[in-house]
């Protein structure tokens, strides 16, 4: 029977644990599964790297451990230089073929689902609806494409990508507004005494190069997606980045 070494951070009603079996470690992920697996599918036909999945149940998958830095512990280390290439390359693959299509009945259809009495917003559904772009690429794409889902392997020297999810959202456009999460909000250092302002900034003027990163309406929507699962301090955190950026 596997051994639980460690219980890891999962999102979104899902539970991450490092386990060993036999001698072999490798990482289970079980819970609300399916729409990653969708996703690690789709993504395998890409040049991208992602930690292979050795068996998949149904409710839950393992997959390799890879020894690695996340990028909080990258950053601490490294300039960004390596960084900012790889997430370029990471949009080079997912931009390579494309198709323009109307996003606005998903805008609709999502913020339909939001609720504005629970989470009172400094707008209204068409408000936020007229101020986003229309027309955006459909594309391949990874789905929660935050700096918490990017490691860096410590044996191999490169970034993976991990915890990809199917989503309406299928653009690369909105996995730039996810990243804006972390690069502007300070998401993933939220809880930290970090200081990382410079090499954030050095990451977002490096991806200024792509069409619609600069949309604060698009973040505002990617901040959206998170507020239902944040705890009560995170909802506040995510309604005060959400007031500064709505103008």
């Amino acid at each position: 029977m596997a051994k639980v070494l460690k219980e890891l951070k999962g999102h979104s009603n899902s539970k991450v644990s490092l386990l060993e079996d036999k001698g072999k470690i490798f990482v289970r992920k079980s819970g609300d599964i399916s729409r990653n697996m969708e996703r690690y599918s789709s993504l395998a036909s890409t040049p991208l790297r992602m930690p292979r999945i050795l068996e998949y149940r149904g409710d839950s998958y393992d997959m390799e451990y890879i020894p690695n830095l996340d990028i909080k512990s990258y950053l601490s280390k490294n300039s960004v230089g390596g960084l900012v290439e790889y997430i370029k390359y990471v949009m080079s693959v997912f931009s390579n073929q494309t198709i323009e299509a109307d996003f606005t009945p998903i805008y609709k259809k999502k913020l339909s689902e939001f609720n504005f009495d629970l989470y009172p917003m400094p707008f209204t559904a068409d408000e936020l609806i007229a101020k986003l772009p229309q027309f955006l690429p459909f594309s391949e794409y990874h789905g929660d494409l935050t700096l918490e889902n990017i490691l860096y392997d410590t044996q191999e020297g490169q970034f993976v990508l991990i915890d990809p999810i199917s989503t309406e959202y299928s653009s690369y456009v909105f996995d730039l507004a996810k990243l804006r999460q972390d690069l502007t909000c300070k998401w993933f250092i939220r809880n930290s005494s970090v200081y990382f302002d410079s090499k954030l900034e050095k990451i977002a003027s490096e991806l200024r190069m792509f069409k619609h990163f600069d949309n604060d309406y698009l973040l505002i929507l990617m901040l959206m997606r998170v507020l239902p699962y944040a705890t009560p301090i995170d909802q506040i955190y995510l309604n005060d980045e959400i007031i500064k950026l709505w103008k």
